[in-house]
Order: C-alpha cells, then structure tokens, then sequence
C-alpha cells in the first residue's frame, strides 16, 4: 500500500519539468497534498538552484503568429533561392522532355592552369 504510493509520487518527479515559479508552486502543493507548510519546504528546496524561472509561464504564441513565421520564413527561403530553384525546375523540364536544358556558363574566361 505504501510502497505504490511512493512509486506514483517518484513518477511525478521523474516527470515534472517546471517551466515557471507558479507551476512549481501548484506541482509542491499537489505532491504535499495541501500541506502547505511541506509545500513551502519542498518548493524553497526546489527554487534554490532555480532561481532564473520566471514567475509565470510564458504566453504560446497564437496560430497567426506560428502561420505568420512559417509562411515568412518560407517565402524567405523562396525569395533567397530563386536561381538554384528555377535551375532545378528547368532541369526537371529538361528531364521531362518539354524544355531543353540550359547550362550556365561563365561569363568570364577561366584563368589558365599552371
């Protein structure tokens, strides 16, 4: 009896990560279970070595701001690799048979080997 609590108790910590001083607290409170004199120990046993938490957990950012970077950082993405893209779809054009590929040359004379 008592030993399959303390082995569901080990399991809470093994998995708690606290990701802000009030989620800490709430974890202290439900593992003293509403002993807050036990609570208050184990949360100053705790915050001694995490002291950089913030106070409360950060905000998600909402589906139009993760919608707004993705599409952003793609068309980034896009805009930075027009040339090695169009390459690529003149090549598989090429491929298909419906455009004859074009290979870049330079511009410039190569300089002799030595």
């Amino acid at each position: 009896m008592f030993g399959k609590k303390r082995i569901q108790m080990m399991d809470l910590f093994d998995t708690f990560q606290p990701t802000s001083k009030s989620s800490l607290k709430a974890f202290c409170m439900k593992t003293a279970g509403g002993n807050v004199k036990l609570a208050g120990e184990l949360y100053d046993f705790y915050i001694k070595d995490m002291e950089e938490l913030p106070m409360f957990d950060p905000v998600p950012p909402s589906f139009m701001d993760n919608a707004k970077n993705t599409v952003g950082g793609f068309f980034d993405f896009v805009k930075g690799n027009k040339d090695e893209i169009m390459q690529v779809a003149d090549f598989v054009r090429g491929i298909m048979g419906k455009r004859t590929v074009v290979v870049n040359t330079p511009t410039e004379a190569l300089p002799p080997i030595n």
